[in-house]
């Protein structure tokens, strides 16, 4: 079972479809400390299963979307490591691991892409 189907797919988007319509600089912030305590455990254990996800799948993905994963399984792992008490205390962190929460899910719900070709055909003229 993957993480898609585990936590489910709408689950994630009702989870950073929160935090993107209330966590805005120069706007009001989530409603209490326990609201954004909350979330923030919640992205952390959806970013958690999502990353688990797309590291399985690392071998599907070339090109640009291959360097985009990596940068976006990387700035994850960055936002993991930092304390989830510290995280509910800053809407932009919040912020941040919804739009990785976002990112993640596009990137496991991509089809297995086939690998490019290795050689360029050559072409050749008959006589």
């Amino acid at each position: 079972m993957s993480s898609l189907e585990a936590i489910g797919a709408e689950h994630i988007r009702v989870t950073y479809t929160k935090v993107f319509g209330q966590v805005r600089l120069g706007r009001p912030g989530l409603d209490g400390e326990e609201d954004r305590a909350h979330l923030a455990g919640t992205l952390r254990g959806q970013l958690q299963l999502l990353l688990e996800d797309l590291e399985g799948r690392a071998g599907d993905f070339h090109g640009e979307i291959r360097a985009t994963a990596n940068h976006v399984a990387t700035r994850t792992r960055e936002a993991l490591a930092v304390e989830e008490a510290a995280v509910a205390r800053d809407p932009e962190q919040l912020h941040d691991m919804a739009v990785l929460a976002r990112s993640l899910l596009e990137l496991c719900r991509l089809p297995q892409l086939p690998a490019p070709a290795t050689q360029t055909p050559v072409l050749r003229c008959l006589p």
